[in-house]
């Protein structure tokens, strides 16, 4: 069954979704900002400048990218959350629940989840903000790692049912691999400085296609969920226009619930309200005579 605001739902086996997110979205995106790395790097600037967190005082181009992909990050967030206030004003205004789906738990889990993400990343909570407030920044990481697994418990199981556990996997990946690579790059930074700074432009990399996959499954969410309230409208519409057909003065229905079909009148019409008949031997390929002149 398809709609057309997309597949209700997509079929596709879950390896398939994951697959298609990292073919479709992550990997264009890796070689578009692989370039534009490329690019900026060859013309003598420094790659730390537009990878690391935003401190304006080092140069206008501090922090780009954090900025680009944390925005980008949460406008996502912004689309999911969005289709679930249309999907839960619809059943509450019509007390139909045919749009209700895993997709609107693991919607909301998921669209937390990214604004924690996006809002921590640009703002940079953890790293000066708790800090600052005399939190120290191991204990506000611990404080962050309790919640990010509360999240993931709360999206995983409607994510499975919608055939989406691994792409969420794929993303949660990603991350994993950045905070490894922050992680090595603290150990390499005193003795190893070189393989410090390398570590910590791939972290961010990483971190970025991170956010980048969950951009993905916020869309393609927001894409089930409205698909399935459109689908759910269209239907009571056509349920309501039929009994509306049905209650009309004057129409009467078939034993199936439809229609007969009428005649205008005329010269050559069959009387109002008649039914046209078909009889058993009738050659329905003959064309229809046309009438002569009038005599």
């Amino acid at each position: 069954m398809t709609h057309p605001a997309g597949p209700v739902p997509a079929d596709r086996s879950d390896l398939a979704e994951a697959g298609r997110m990292l073919l479709r979205t992550v990997l264009p995106v890796g070689i578009v900002l692989g370039l534009a790395l490329a690019v900026y790097g060859g013309t003598g600037h420094d790659l730390t400048i537009v990878l690391q967190d935003r401190f304006p005082e080092d140069s206008e181009y501090s922090g780009l990218f954090t900025i680009m992909f944390s925005s980008a990050l949460m406008v996502c967030a912004g689309i999911a959350l969005g289709s679930l206030v249309v999907s839960r004003a619809w059943a509450r205004s019509t007390g139909d629940a045919g749009a209700a789906s895993p997709a609107l738990r693991a919607g909301l889990a998921v669209a937390v989840l990214c604004v924690f993400l996006g809002f921590d990343d640009m703002m940079m909570v953890h790293d000066a903000v708790l800090p600052g407030a005399g939190i120290p920044e191991d204990v506000g990481l611990a404080a962050y790692a309790l919640l990010g697994l509360v999240l993931i418990a709360w999206a995983f199981r409607p994510l499975l049912a919608e055939r989406l556990g691994l792409t969420f996997l794929a993303g949660l990946a990603l991350l994993g691999g950045s905070l490894g690579g922050d992680v090595l790059e603290s150990l390499f930074e005193e003795d190893h400085p070189a393989i410090a700074s390398a570590l910590g432009h791939a972290e961010d990399v990483v971190k970025f296609l991170a956010y980048v996959a969950l951009c993905h499954l916020c869309v393609l969410l927001a894409r089930r969920i409205m698909a399935r309230t459109l689908a759910a409208a269209t239907e009571k519409a056509a349920r309501e226009a039929v009994e509306r057909s049905g209650r009309s003065p004057g129409v009467t229905t078939t034993g199936s619930g439809r229609v007969p079909l009428r005649v205008t009148p005329g010269r050559h019409a069959a009387p109002t309200g008649a039914m046209p008949t078909v009889t058993a031997d009738a050659d329905l390929t003959r064309p229809i005579p046309t009438p002569g002149p009038r005599g």
